[in-house]
């Protein structure tokens, strides 16, 4: 990350997710950060994702793993959010899934709300209302 993006947030710690047979870095951020932010905030900045401290640790990784497919494997494609989201879900296991579920769908509408709030044109609201819909349905 650039030196702007650190002075901007407060990292906690470095973790490390394995990706298409690859060890990559991800942050884990204070969630109190000073800028509005959807609640249980992901971000990809500069190659490297970064995560909100209040997002449960069993569920980073998972989130992690679809901001890397979403950003890096399916850049330009259509629906790429919901592509990346079931590529996700297909890494939880099917005892933790209803719980997974419901926190996703908590996470979408918090960040459906901040971008019509602090970004309504933002072209990434149909993708997430497409997901958020996807949970909704399961």
């Amino acid at each position: 990350m650039d030196n702007l993006s650190k002075t901007m947030i407060n990292i906690l710690e470095t973790k490390i997710i394995e990706f298409k047979e690859k060890k990559r870095k991800y942050l884990v951020v204070d969630r109190n950060m000073g800028l509005p932010a959807p609640k249980y905030f992901i971000a990809y900045a500069a190659g490297v994702p970064f995560i909100s401290n209040e997002i449960p640790e069993d569920y980073r990784n998972p989130m992690v793993f679809h901001e890397l497919t979403e950003f890096e494997l399916l850049p330009n494609e259509n629906n790429k959010c919901l592509k990346s989201l079931l590529a996700e879900l297909e890494t939880i296991p099917e005892n933790k899934r209803k719980e997974y579920l419901e926190f996703r769908r908590e996470t979408f509408e918090s960040l459906i709300d901040f971008l019509e709030q602090y970004e309504p044109d933002s072209s990434f609201i149909p993708e997430a209302r497409n997901s958020l819909k996807y949970l909704k349905n399961n």
